[in-house]
């Protein structure tokens, strides 16, 4: 997408005194945009926080931030007639923090995509994405760069690094560590002669994971908190936690106090927390482990100092597992709630790890949270904390490569701080909960010798905690009409956008699409690049009972293709018997069968099976409108050879010209693969009603299903077959070409 998708009088707001800041404001002042220092514009299309790099990290998080809340709503206005966008810039290792070779708090600074993502949630209109440059690459080439993320077609990737050797990542959730990231195999697991300090570690799920590591483990413990387990008073021996607060009422009432509501649940609460504190202990010694609890206030880093002094020489490990919320969208956030949550997380970690010398530390497991890996609603705060952790574990692994560094993104467990109504929440919007023995299980096997490997993991579902955006994706269709590929794909001269590359745009706006089926695929009105398409084209997503029902449509509203987005099929599919026959080189491109010019020849020989139409393909890779119908393990141009072979099957079976118009079912499974060999299967579908339906199946040279088409539903189109007949192939052109 180009600079057009904004509006014509372009204002930019650019936070930070750095010079790469200078030096893209030179560069947006030359394309004609208006840029703001300082104060902000009534009227706003582009904010940018770029990161100090000699300040303070967590002030600088919470900065972003609160200019976040301060910018939403002009942004949004703004994306109500074009682009409207919000970015974060750091300068770490090029990679978002993940390299581990960023100073370990300047690391800290890798939480901001925590809170990129939060807001795409939060404000679904805005272009929302965090850039991460390596230091080497100079100011000049930061701000083009910078000016390319600006306009990028894709919008789906929300966090991108770019390296000096003209690398350009971005972020994905992977089976097996990454070997790019740091980490070592083999770290011998505690044992009877380790202590490990625990944050968090008396109450909820952290001390459930501490009773669970003691049972395997049989270590020492220092578990840390807030709360002071004073001695249970008389009134309250013997009563059952649930009658406490009426206890404690009878207890005022009887000194000649009136009970007030919150004085009574403040007796309460300390009363449960100290009774949670000595269970915890308890079950820690049951379990055959040694445990002490250490009241302090890791936020404060001399409390820290003195309160862990007696145990500084002995301890060998470290989990944090210390947490706080102030839940509240971006547009209402404090700065004093911000920082409260940044510090227990961020400065928390930093005070404890400053007291134990780090030659001493052989674990250290951080509690992290799918929050921050996806962006929660009302949580900027708290998904930046957890992504920074994410990012300190890579910088402590890069220099303590003999210790088990692991930062855990748990998803959301039932129980801690997850509340009943929370639960009915998360069971509304299909997020599945993980529950406190299987989380207590995983968490014990992070410290077995085998997973000394991971450094950033996730445990639990890959579900985000906050629902996809009901919200509008809007794309430009100037990138398309231009697009050099889809003038390929004309019929009767005019270019027409494939209907795998509609199926492309719809994955592109579903929210962590890797894998899964599409359904009731139809086509309302197809898009022909003729002069009179559609200058934008909206893209809705909402959920639906079997998935996310996607719904494209042009600037009049009028309805252009629409389907569902959902899981992986439960059942595998079919293999293939391999022919073993004769093949013929295909000649539906220079026979008038097919229109395709040579981006798109990817059908290169017929096999010989009477029963079935088979053919050999193969097809190399290449651009396709800027990545905008993409997805990982999803090319438009290599699916759109499963289609061409419907038109070549309608041709051969009852010697008609179609266009596919509907898709019962898509079941993706593996990636075609790109510039190999592969076969495609077409079978007709019985149909009473007389309509042309067949199934198209890809498979790899050795019969192993790839994806499949089932219930293509194709249509005969008055005067399409001369239309196919009057595209001239390229001269000299053969299948496969270009």
């Amino acid at each position: 997408m180009a600079a057009e998708c904004y509006r014509g009088h372009r204002s930019a707001f650019l936070a930070g005194d750095t010079e790469l800041a200078r030096a893209l404001a030179t560069r947006l002042a030359a394309d004609g945009w208006t840029v703001h220092h300082g104060e902000l514009p009534p009227e706003l299309d582009l904010a940018i926080w770029f990161a100090d790099e000699t300040g303070g990290v967590e002030a600088a998080l919470r900065e972003a931030l609160l200019l976040a809340g301060r910018v939403q709503d002009r942004l949004r206005a703004a994306a109500s007639v074009g682009r409207a966008a919000f970015l974060t810039v750091t300068r770490l290792d090029g990679q978002l923090g993940l390299a581990g070779t960023a100073d370990i708090d300047r690391a800290v600074l890798g939480g901001l995509p925590g809170l990129v993502k939060t807001l795409a949630l939060e404000a679904p209109e805005v272009f929302c994405r965090a850039v991460d440059l390596e230091p080497a690459l100079d100011d000049a080439r930061g701000a083009e760069l910078l000016l390319a993320e600006l306009s990028d077609v894709d919008g789906k990737h929300q966090q991108i690094g770019h390296r000096v050797d003209g690398t350009r990542c971005t972020i994905a959730l992977r089976d097996t560590p990454d070997p790019a990231l740091p980490g070592i195999l083999g770290v011998p697991e505690p044992g009877p002669d380790d202590l490990l300090l625990v944050t968090g570690g008396a109450r909820g799920i952290t001390a459930a994971c501490a009773v669970g590591l003691a049972r395997r483990y049989r270590c020492g413990l220092v578990l840390l908190g807030r709360t002071q387990p004073a001695d249970e008073p008389s009134w309250a021996e013997g009563v059952a936690t649930e009658q406490l607060r009426a206890a404690a009422a009878t207890w005022l009432r009887a000194k000649g106090e009136k009970p007030v509501p919150r004085q009574v649940a403040a007796m309460e609460r300390e009363l449960v927390g100290a009774r949670e504190i000595r269970e915890t202990l308890r079950a820690i010694t049951e379990a055959g482990g040694r445990a002490e609890y250490v009241t302090v206030d890791i936020t404060d880093p001399e409390a820290t100092k003195v309160a862990l002094r007696p145990y500084r020489d002995r301890v060998t490990g470290l989990v944090h597992g210390a947490g706080l919320l102030a839940d509240g969208l971006i547009t209402a956030k404090q700065a004093a709630d911000v920082d409260r949550v940044l510090a227990v997380k961020i400065a928390g970690l930093r005070n404890v790890r400053t007291v134990v010398p780090a030659e001493q530390l052989r674990h250290v497991l951080l509690f992290s949270s799918v929050a921050g890996l996806f962006g929660n609603v009302g949580q900027s705060d708290y998904a930046m904390a957890n992504e920074a952790l994410n990012r300190v574990a890579c910088s402590l692994r890069a220099r303590r490569p003999a210790t088990r560094i692991t930062a855990v993104n748990w998803g959301a467990w039932a129980g801690g701080m997850v509340t009943p109504e929370l639960a009915r929440m998360f069971a509304e919007r299909g997020v599945p909960l993980l529950e406190v023995p299987e989380g207590v299980r995983y968490f014990v096997e992070q410290f077995a010798a085998e997973r000394g490997a991971d450094t950033v993991c996730m445990v639990g579902p890959s579900t985000p905690l906050s629902g996809p955006p009901p919200a509008e994706m809007r794309l430009s269709t100037a990138s398309l009409a231009s697009d050099p590929v889809i003038a390929q794909h004309a019929i009767g001269g005019a270019p027409v956008l494939p209907l795998t590359a509609a199926i492309g745009l719809a994955l592109s706006a579903v929210r962590g699409f890797t894998a899964g089926r599409v359904t009731d695929v139809a086509v309302r009105k197809g898009l022909v690049f003729d002069g009179s398409h559609p200058a934008e084209l909206r893209i809705a997503v909402t959920p639906g009972e079997t998935g996310q029902l996607v719904d494209i449509r042009d600037d009049r509203d009028r309805p252009r293709y629409t389907m569902t987005v959902a899981g992986p099929g439960d059942q595998p599919l079919p293999a293939l018997a391999v022919p073993s026959g004769e093949s013929t080189p295909a000649q539906c491109y220079q026979d008038g069968t097919l229109f395709h010019g040579p981006a798109f020849r990817g059908i290169r020989e017929v096999h010989d099976d009477g029963a079935r139409l088979l053919l050999g393909c193969r097809l190399p890779a290449g651009e396709f409108a800027g990545g905008a119908c993409q997805v990982p393990g999803y090319d438009p141009v290599l699916a759109d050879v499963l289609l061409q072979a419907v038109l070549v099957w309608a041709r051969q079976q009852k010697q008609v010209a179609v266009l596919p118009v509907a898709v019962a079912e898509i079941d993706l499974r593996t990636p075609l693969p790109a510039d190999e060999p592969f076969l495609v299967e077409v079978c007709g579908d019985d149909d009473a009603s007389g309509r042309l339906v067949c199934t198209v199946t890809a498979y790899g040279p050795d019969g192993r299903a790839l994806c499949r088409f089932r219930g293509v539903e194709a249509v005969a189109v008055p005067g399409l077959a001369e239309k196919f007949q009057a595209t001239q192939p390229v001269p000299g052109g053969k299948n496969g070409d270009g």
